[in-house]
Formats: structure tokens, sequence, C-alpha cells
């Protein structure tokens, strides 16, 4: 099944906007707020050839700069599985050898910004570091990573939230070969105020 960005920005723009009047009143407040979520990431173009899917679970901290705007900071882990189906297209495959997966802690800090109550766009960037080089043959430990993101805050009760986003990340290769990995994540998180 093949994602694209276009269909996932229309699905949350459409949700964003069918909420949009209940969001209104949700107040969202400008306290810190800590998240604990659940990820999928989905990779594609050369980052595809080895890859099949991610998951992971991740950590953020939301601390507010002003009413709309916030400082992220968020770490967490990733697994991606080898695409083993096909060894021969597999630019990291060695003949006979099984390809292992790719074990990832994503650090990165960012920007949030709510354009109404409950409906944000994220900016982040950081470094994956790679905590198996040796067993998948990388070159570099570390790769520079960026990405936008977009999503909702859905209001639960008592100061507890529910924080959906979906993002594209683009990290530099682990390979030093000049090449970028891309994937599509989505992350699904449980959030509540300090």
């Amino acid at each position: 099944m093949k994602i694209t960005l276009k269909k996932i920005i229309y699905l949350i723009a459409f949700i964003g906007f069918t909420l949009s009047a209940k969001a209104q009143n949700v107040a969202i407040p400008d306290t810190t707020r800590i998240s604990i979520g659940l990820d999928a990431g989905f990779p594609n173009g050369n980052y595809s050839n080895s890859y099949n899917i991610g998951a992971g679970v991740s950590a953020q901290i939301d601390i507010p700069l002003t009413e709309k705007l916030y400082f992220t900071g968020n770490v967490g882990y990733m697994t991606f599985f080898p695409n083993n189906s096909d060894i021969s297209s597999n630019p990291e495959a060695i003949l006979n050898v099984k390809v292992e997966n790719m074990n990832l802690v994503p650090v990165k800090v960012g920007l949030k910004y709510f354009l109404i109550r409950g409906f944000y766009i994220q900016a982040e960037a950081g470094e994956s570091l790679l905590l198996n080089k040796s067993a998948i043959y990388a070159i570099n430990n570390y790769a520079f990573t960026y990405g936008p993101q977009m999503g909702i805050v859905f209001k639960l009760h008592h100061h507890n939230y529910i924080d959906g986003g979906v993002r594209y990340e683009r990290s530099q290769s682990l390979y030093g070969d000049g090449k970028y990995n891309n994937m599509f994540a989505v992350r699904v998180a449980y959030s509540f105020n300090l």
C-alpha cells in the first residue's frame, strides 16, 4: 500500500476542518505538556529499497513560548524492518546474508504552531543516532534529520489529550553516499499537562 503526502495532507485537513467547530470550544492551555506516543514509519525513495516499515516509541515535551507557539523537544526509538523479499534489489544486502533491522534513536528539537485551537503545524530538526552500525555495515553513527509535521490535539478530561500527527521526514544517508532516506510517518500520543 503506497501512501502519498498529498493524501495524508487531505485527510488531516478534512479532519481538522470538520472538527473546527468543536475545536473552537477546546482551548489548548499554554502550559508545558509531555506526550508519550507510538510511531510508524513508511520509507520511500532509496530507503524503501532496503526497508519496508518502521515502528517505535517517542516522548515529546511542548513548552509554550506564546499562546499559539511552542518549543518542542523529541526523543524516540525506531526500528526499521528490512525488505528481504527480493534480496537482489536491496542495495545494502550481501549475498546469502540476511539484512538486519536498523535501530535508530532520533533526537530532535523544533517549533509547533497552532493554526486553530487543536490543529497545528510543526517543524523539527536534529540527529538520528544509529545503534547497530556494524550489523547493517553503515559508515556513519548518526545522520542529520529534519521534517515538517501537522496534526490535531484532541482534549480528553482532566487536562489530558490525544495528539495525532503525520510528518514527512528526511535524513542523510548512513552510508556516506550523499543520498537521503525519506519516509512518511504517523504518531499517536497520550499527552498531559505538567
